[in-house]
Order: structure tokens, then C-alpha cells, then sequence
């Protein structure tokens, strides 16, 4: 069943214009969507994927398939503290009201962002993650207070929050008015939110994969004034706002921010005129990157042609279902994530990486973001010795 034409998430408006089609291979018994339209609203200018499952479709993937977890129970080691979460803990420090505020992360993680606030000597502190496992890491790595839930189910508090901070998560949720709906009922009056997102208007093509902004969860596509609209047709005036250049899983990204707060005042709306461009020009660069990609696969190719490949996500996904990977190259493919194996991606199987051992075929790390991570892990973690076919210079 193709879903339905999705309202612009945030005017409202029904007309769009079509910019980009983006596709995806799916795994199996893990079915999402096939793909979806990036879309650019002709009221508002506010970019969107267009096409999509509702949310529930959404919140059971996160819950069933959560690449975010937190490790196993038995591990003792804390995770690295993600370089952002400095930069962020310091800027809202100039908008928490006060250090005894009662505040709610909501897409915490692992609750890095609340411990460093509890460093500047913030109090009441509490996250909300949908990963039991997150939740469980937070609490045994920082000793922060994470409740096992999402924005639509974490509990109504006994005493209304006085900050919330998203950060990361408003372009994955397809149920925008129903997100700043709930925000209206944790917040006390005057109550405050901060939301960081990836910028629409400054997406850069060589920061990470080509097309990867475009992934299975992201989409909703905010520049500065996209994100402004949003909050105040719906009940918050702007604090401040602003962007940012922020280090994210070993490659950066672009960001909007913005600080809002309950209020009366007559909603606003002014027309964003930076995200159509700023998308079209993203999706020009992806373009050349992407022959560039593909090029260097058939070149790396064994003359066998029988490569592993180390990685399912949105990547894979992508290349799979437009052509840049031929599954009769593939002797299997390979992921961390236990919630991927045992199950299969065209008839192929998705094992983990101890049952490589053994194995002799190259293996070609599909991911941007993650492949030194994974190179470490093939050459120091399991002493293998497999020639390696990576695709991107790494980060500085």
C-alpha cells in the first residue's frame, strides 16, 4: 500500500514540490518504507519526506529495531563523550532558568548531555529515551535518571518540567503536532524548550555519505526559520536561536537551534526561503559524489568478484536498491547490531562479526560516520587481515 500525500508538518499545507526520490532495499521482517519523496512545501518552504508510514510504523521500528543501545549489561566502561554535548551544555546554560530547574531530556541516549550538565551544576535532571538499553547505560555509566520512553509516552511528571532539550531528534518524528502538543503538557508556564537539528539550508554533501541527510529516519528537513515556524504556530515564542557546526559520529554536521517558550502572542509566520535551495544544491553535490562512490566499488572489486560487506543501515540500503551494489557480488553481509542478524538483505544473509572468522573476501566497509570504527574493530578486535575496500577519507 503506497502511504498517502503527508500535510507539510509545519504550515500544514497540502502542496509540495517534488525535489529528490530516495529509495531503499529492506531487510527481512524489518519492513519500514521503500523510499520516500523529499519535498519542499509551496506555503511555508519547509522541507519534509513526503510519502511515509504514520507514526506508529515509526515507534515500532525504534522500539523493534533501535540502533541505539547502550551496550550489554555486563560492560564496565563508559562510552567516549561525544564533543558536542560540550558545546551544547555550555549554551544552555545561558537559557536553563536557573540550576534547581526541573528538566527533561527527551532522546537522551546515554544521558552524556545530562551528566555534563550536572558538571556546570544543574540538579533535576531527568532524560527519556525509547531504548531500554540506552536508558539502562545512562544509568549505569552516569548515574542519570532515564525513564524508557518516547516523547508521546513519557509520563506526566507531578510537577510540570521547566526545560525540556531535544537534541537530534525533531527530523525523525513524523507526528510534529502531536510532539509540540505534548511539550504544551510537560511544560509549566513560561516553560522552555531547546531543539537542535541538522540545518536543511547548509547540508554539505562531503561532510558525511551522499544522500545519507536522507536516510530511513530522517524526515524532516528544518532550517532556522522552518524550526521558528514550527514552535510559534503552535504556541511558543522565540527565545534565541541559532547555528552551529557540531563534531557527530566521527563526521559533522551543519545544525539549527533555537530556544522557545510558552506564550499567548499571536503565532507568526514568515516564509523560509534558504531550504529549497539549500537542499537542491545538497542533492547536487550528492550526486557527483555518489558516481564517485560507485566508481571506486567496481574498481575495488576482486576479480572474483565476492566481497563482504560490513554495514546494513541507510547506506546499504540505498545503494542496494538503486544499483551502486550488485548482490551477485556479495558473498554476506555484516553488522554489530544484533537486532540485524539472522535475517537476510536479497536472500543474503546478515551475520555477525565473530562469524567472519575464517573468511578470506574482501570486505568493503559501507558507512561513512562509522568506518574507522569498523576498521579498528576487523584489524584490532578480530585480528583479521582481509583486504579492506574503504570508501572515504577519514574525518579531520
Amino acid at each position: 500500500m503506497i502511504p498517502q500525500h503527508r500535510p507539510c508538518p509545519v504550515c500544514r499545507n497540502g502542496g509540495a514540490t517534488v525535489l529528490f526520490e530516495q529509495r531503499f532495499d529492506q531487510l527481512s521482517g524489518a519492513h519500514l518504507l521503500d523510499g520516500y519523496d523529499v519535498v519542499v512545501c509551496t506555503a511555508c518552504g519547509a522541507g519534509f519526506a513526503d510519502r511515509i508510514p504514520e507514526q506508529a510504523e515509526f515507534d515500532h521500528y525504534y522500539r523493534e529495531l533501535s540502533k541505539y543501545e547502550g551496550g550489554h549489561p555486563t560492560e564496565t566502561r563508559a562510552p567516549a563523550i561525544e564533543g558536542r554535548f560540550e558545546d551544547i551544555a555550555t549554551l544552555l546554560r545561558r537559557y536553563i532558568p536557573g540550576l534547581h530547574a526541573r528538566t527533561l531530556e527527551i532522546g537522551c541516549g546515554y544521558g552524556q548531555l545530562l551528566w555534563m550538565l550536572r558538571q556546570q551544576g544543574f540538579t533535576q535532571l531527568t532524560g527519556a529515551d525509547p531504548s531500554p538499553g540506552c536508558a539502562d547505560a545512562a544509568r549505569r555509566f552516569y548515574d542519570v535518571p532515564v525513564i524508557a520512553s518516547t516523547v508521546f509516552t513519557v509520563p506526566s511528571p507531578e510537577r510540570l518540567y521547566e526545560f525540556l532539550i531535544l537534541t537530534g531528534v525533531m527530523e525523525h518524528i513524523r507526528d510534529l503536532d502531536g510532539t509540540v502538543k505534548r511539550f504544551q503538557e510537560l511544560l509549566a508556564p513560561e516553560g522552555r524548550v531547546f531543539l537542535e537539528v541538522p540545518d536543511a539550508s547548509r547540508l554539505a554533501p562531503g561532510m558525511d555519505a551522499p544522500f545519507q541527510e536522507f536516510s530511513v529516519e530522517h524526515i524532516n528537513y528544518f532550517s532556522p526559520t522552518s524550526l521558528d515556524n514550527l514552535m510559534t504556530l503552535r504556541g511558543f515564542r522565540v527565545v534565541a536561536s541559532g547555528r552551529a557546526l557540531r563534531p557527530l559520529n566521527g563526521v559533522a554536521s551543519y545544525t539549527a537551534w533555537g530556544v522557545y517558550e510558552k506564550s499567548a502572542a499571536p503565532p507568526a509566520l514568515r516564509k523560509d526561503d534558504e531550504t529549497s535551495a539549500g537542499l537542491s544544491a545538497y542533492i547536487d553535490g550528492c550526486r557527483r559524489l555518489d558516481l564517485e562512490m560507485r566508481a571506486k566499488i567496481r574498481h575495488a572489486l576482486p576479480p572474483e568478484g565476492r566481497i563482504l560487506v560490513w554495514g546494513v543501515g541507510a547506506h546499504t540500503l540505498r545503494l542496494l536498491a538503486t544499483g551502486g551494489l550488485d548482490p551477485g557480488w556479495i558473498a554476506a553481509f555484516v553488522d554489530s547490531n544484533p537486532k540485524y542478524q539472522d535475517r537476510d538483505l536479497r536472500g543474503i544473509p546478515v551475520l555477525s562479526p565473530q562469524d567472519l572468522r575464517g573468511r578470506t573476501e574482501p570486505i568493503l566497509i559501507s558507512s561513512r560516520g562509522c568506518q574507522s570504527h569498523i576498521q579498528r574493530q576487523i584489524r584490532d578486535g578480530l585480528g583479521m587481515d582481509n583486504p579492506l575496500i574503504l570508501l572515504y577519507e577519514p574525518y579531520e
